[in-house]
């Protein structure tokens, strides 16, 4: 499991990696309270690029488990992952990579990079009353709702999930983990297209395949690893 800040990467593990690097700032875990001190070090200074949290996972809802129903998605969680994401403020999101047919991939441009459509999980997009906004479902309504919002096409269709991608930012001089989940979409093309410029986002466009190597190199880390992946 991977958590960016910025181009630096938080990393959770089984075993010590081979070959490590002076970079590397690593931590065995053993029990609780062994993150903060080492993680304000990791945050402070720019001489580490990886944070390295070694620990054994555990299945979610497995026998003596008791994982936070916010990560039951995951096949597998850290027992250091679970007092991590403690020391943040958590944020649910969800968006989608839509793909016409073409083959084309829809992406936009917002405060200087290019992303995909994405927004925040709440209450809204909870229809049951036995739901929570980390359930699937949920998700999968934010993921819907706000692809259609900040591109203006009218109608999108979820077709599968993809991996979900992870990263820490500052708001309010608080510390935010944020993690997305991601939907592939299908839509016709000949829908038209508004972004929307209340969010920032003043471009959204249809991407070939071929060209998504411009997106790579003006997108955020924790999206470029998912197109990687996903794409070539």
């Amino acid at each position: 499991m991977k958590i960016f800040l910025n181009n630096r990467v938080v990393e959770f593990v089984a075993k010590m990696p081979e070959n490590l690097l002076p970079s590397d700032l690593v931590v065995d875990y053993t029990n609780s309270g062994q993150l903060e001190e080492p993680w304000l070090d990791f945050e402070r200074y720019e001489k580490y690029r990886k944070f390295i949290i070694i620990d054994q996972p555990y299945e979610p809802g497995g026998q003596g488990s008791m994982v936070d129903s916010r990560f039951s998605f995951l096949s597998r969680v850290y027992p250091a992952f679970e007092e991590f994401v403690s020391m943040f403020k958590y944020v649910p999101a969800a968006g989608g990579l839509v793909k016409n047919e073409k083959g084309d991939f829809l992406f936009i441009h917002r405060l200087g990079f290019w992303d995909l459509p994405k927004g925040k999980i709440d209450k809204k997009d909870v229809r049951d009353a036995e739901e929570s906004i980390h359930d699937h479902s949920a998700a999968q309504r934010a993921a819907i709702r706000e692809v259609m919002e900040e591109t203006g096409l009218r109608s999108v269709t979820i077709t599968g999930n993809l991996p979900g991608t992870w990263h820490i930012y500052t708001a309010k001089e608080k510390r935010v983990l944020k993690h997305t989940t991601w939907f592939a979409m299908q839509a016709d093309s000949s829908q038209p297209i508004k972004p929307q410029t209340s969010e920032g986002i003043f471009l959204a466009k249809w991407t070939p395949p071929e060209a998504i190597h411009c997106i790579l190199t003006h997108t955020y880390p924790s999206l470029r690893e998912l197109l990687l992946e996903l794409v070539f």
